[in-house]
């Protein structure tokens, strides 16, 4: 399991996003986001929580939904 960090900048203020790439929620304060992205001077610290659910719709199902028809 790990936390990973990545930095990005918008409009020249630097912004870091935090997720996990085992598929689980990170975790600040008791709270579970399946990202977070945050004002790098904030320094927020996260954890890792539970596993994410899994979406079971595959992309043929996907595309019947959008068009209303069989694909």
């Amino acid at each position: 399991m790990a936390i990973v960090t990545e930095r990005f900048d918008v409009n020249g203020r630097d912004f870091i996003r935090t997720y996990s790439d085992e598929n689980r929620y990170v975790v600040r304060d008791g709270v579970e986001y399946s990202e977070a992205c945050d004002p790098a001077e904030f320094n927020r610290q996260y954890t890792e929580g539970d596993v994410m659910p899994q979406d079971e719709t595959d992309a043929e199902e996907i595309l019947n939904i959008l068009t209303g028809g069989d694909a």
